[in-house]
């Protein structure tokens, strides 16, 4: 992808920094050696793995990382989002200080025409804009945004009138200037891995998705990623990993099993949409049905089942999501920014044409 950015008339996007993940153990070793002590390189050795002892007996390091893998695990993830959320909240920062450095200037332009102070100028206008909403603006405010409002109406329509007045000064305020927005939207190095793939392998926008199959918001996002595909064939390519949550769902981890099996022997797609069909019935004996039913051979299924390989892969595909950030399902990347959650369509086809517009300039 190109590094020169195209100028931009919307505003910036978001990304994220990748943050790298050490292995486990090289972070946590610790040297238990007291200073002067004047063993040998082997001896040393031995002594670095010994972290207590009772009795006369050696209690190793590794045992005690052996029994804490799960919560030291947990620690990590937790790093890892604690260092995503610091870098995506730096950018959007930078994003809001930039909007708001163009719009000073805007005001402080418009405020010399009108010849007042920039602060007298916008409370004036923004008194004049309130003045001018009309009660059928304000209706359909809340015929809108029926279900998510909280409160009666009477409390809730001052700041209503107040934020609409604001929407429509920053309208009026960037009305025929031209404002480029240069700052690269925030974005990931995602690696798409050798997941199952839909759409041309060569499309300039890739759409990478971590799943879970008894996720019932992934099943949601289903006809919004169908839509994208069909609307964008050639320019749109979709990867699905696997990300089973294993605290909250009990056969994502098996069906995740199953789908790695099904890529293998060539009908990935057709279990994938078997299994988000019929969400419910996703114990072992259902996987091995519906295997059948998307045409795999049932013995090649079963062998593939019980392969050392097949949960060792949809861990490491989980693991691949950690490293980006990914904490929940669905999570989507578009040619590496992150969206999460069962997007609407106007939302993920929006960033699909920014980047079909960059990726051509």
């Amino acid at each position: 992808m190109s590094t020169e950015i195209p100028a931009r008339k919307n505003r910036p996007g978001w990304a994220l920094h990748a943050a790298l993940y050490a292995a486990l153990l090289a972070v946590i070793a610790l040297l238990v050696l007291r200073p002067g002590s004047g063993v040998s390189a082997q001896e040393e050795s031995v002594e670095e793995r010994v972290a207590a002892r009772l009795d006369g007996m050696d209690i190793g390091h590794d045992e005690a990382l052996e029994r804490a893998a799960a919560q030291l695990d947990q620690l990590e993830q937790q790093r890892i989002q604690c260092d995503l959320q610091v870098d995506s909240e730096r950018h959007q920062l930078i994003e809001r200080t930039l909007e708001g450095l163009v719009r000073d200037r805007l005001v402080v332009a418009a405020a010399g025409e009108a010849d007042l102070e920039p602060e007298a100028w916008r409370e004036a206008e923004m008194e004049r804009l309130q003045t001018e909403l009309t009660d059928e603006e304000i209706d359909a405010f809340f015929v809108e945004n029926e279900g998510r409002i909280r409160g009666e109406r009477e409390q809730i329509e001052p700041q209503v009138r107040i934020y609409l007045a604001q929407q429509r000064f920053v309208e009026n305020l960037e009305e025929g200037h031209e404002i480029e927005y240069l700052l690269e939207p925030y974005r990931l190095s995602v690696d798409p891995g050798s997941g199952p793939v839909r759409g041309d392998a060569e499309a300039p926008v890739t759409i990478v998705e971590w799943s879970d199959f008894e996720c019932p918001y992934c099943k949601s996002v289903l006809p919004t990623l169908e839509r994208i595909l069909e609307e964008y064939p050639n320019e749109v390519r979709l990867v699905f990993r696997h990300f089973p949550l294993h605290a909250i769902h009990p056969n994502a981890q098996a069906a995740a099993e199953a789908g790695v099996c099904a890529q293998d022997l060539g009908a990935f797609w057709e279990l994938h949409d078997l299994m988000f069909e019929e969400q419910d019935a996703l114990s072992l004996d259902d996987l091995t049905d519906k295997a059948e039913r998307a045409g795999l051979d049932a013995e090649a299924f079963a062998a593939c089942l019980e392969a050392k390989d097949t949960p060792e892969r949809v861990e490491a595909d989980r693991r691949a999501g950690i490293l980006v950030g990914v904490n929940g399902t669905p999570a989507l990347f578009v040619n590496g920014r992150p969206l999460a959650g069962a997007v609407a369509y106007e939302q993920l086809a929006g960033v699909v044409e920014d980047e079909l517009e960059r990726t051509s300039g």
